[in-house]
């Protein structure tokens, strides 16, 4: 019996942390193409950002031609520690161990930056509301450095889904004397200290932060950097993911845990400016948040319907219900 153009499939997602069933109902298309081969073990598996043609690099010279003035910003860093996770990750793990992650401080608490690692952050060239580019990468890393020396771009915490990958920004405000800039930064820490001896276990660590999010706002008439922010997404219940491979240690081969981080931040200039600005032209600060998440992850562009509209809304339209359970975020790097 020849296959039907569109096979309909159901899977069921027995979720163990919560006792929960979800059901997901899906269509593979006869002529499509199998799934990619899975990694080697040990190496996550990538995830695509939804970035397009539409999201160009950012400034990539010296010192943008916006920032002609002299800029000399102090940036002050908080780093509170971690919380109690969900995996209970301090109960199970050598605590010597784990005070890899509770031990966390900022490398530089306070930190001077000028016009050059904020060009990294502009676009090319000042377009419309809205617009959207990639942020220089090598200059967020160098930024990064100021809460640990070991940062990353490129997510590869083992064990888990790794990415996407990026950072970037969009135009969210613009007045006759300043431009609000909002960003978003994937990024990760990797711990293991450069000085374990040769001799004991190759023990790796990693801290994935959710995301970061922040904002750059630029005087116009000055050609300054007025305001930075660069802070830990504080809006989930649980936002840093902790991981730990390690063979030969007793107590554990790989280990995740999902925990609460209050604060890590870098602040610095005034942040009241950009709420006491009289914009021309703007978007809320929600909006240009979305815009940038919809940059890394495809199915944010679904059109979603609350829970208690789905059944309405599949009937009036004559169209299946695609659900899923979880427990965790879908739309950050926390799990």
């Amino acid at each position: 019996m020849a296959m039907k153009a569109r096979l309909a499939c159901l899977a069921i997602l027995a979720l163990a942390a919560t006792g929960t069933v979800g059901y997901v109902v899906w269509y593979l298309a006869e002529d499509e193409p199998p799934p990619p081969s899975p990694p080697p073990p040990g190496q996550p598996i990538p995830v695509a950002s939804n970035r397009g043609a539409d999201v160009p690099d950012g400034f990539r010279g010296d010192v943008h031609p916006l920032l002609f003035g002299q800029t000399r910003l102090e940036v002050s860093a908080q780093w509170t520690p971690v919380g109690k996770g969900r995996d209970h990750l301090h109960r199970d793990l050598n605590p010597q161990l784990y005070r890899w992650f509770t031990d966390l401080r900022p490398a530089s608490p306070r930190q001077t930056y000028t016009e050059r690692e904020f060009s990294g952050f502009l676009p090319e060239t000042v377009g419309k509301i809205g617009q959207r580019w990639a942020i220089d990468g090598d200059r967020v890393v160098s930024i990064l450095k100021q809460f640990h020396p070991r940062p990353s771009l490129h997510v590869v915490a083992a064990g888990r889904r790794a990415g996407p990958d990026g950072a970037f920004a969009t135009l969210r405000a613009v007045s006759p004397t300043y431009l609000d800039i909002v960003f978003r930064i994937h990024a990760e820490f990797y711990l293991t200290p450069d000085d374990r001896p040769a001799s004991q276990p190759v023990i790796r660590a990693w801290y994935t932060p959710a995301y970061f999010t922040g904002r750059v706002l630029v005087n116009r008439e000055h050609g300054t950097v007025e305001h930075f922010r660069l802070g830990l997404a504080a809006d989930k219940a649980l936002n840093v993911h902790l991981t730990v491979a390690a063979k030969g240690i007793g107590d554990t081969r790989q280990a995740h845990d999902v925990v609460r981080v209050d604060r890590m931040e870098l602040t610095g200039g005034d942040g009241q400016r950009a709420e006491s600005t009289p914009w021309t032209s703007a978007v809320t600060l929600s909006e240009a948040q979305s815009r940038l998440a919809s940059i890394f992850y495809k199915f944010l562009d679904i059109d979603w319907a609350p829970f208690d509209r789905a059944a309405a809304l599949a009937s009036s339209r004559n169209r299946p219900i695609f659900a899923v359970v979880s427990w965790g975020a879908f739309d950050d790097q926390s799990c």
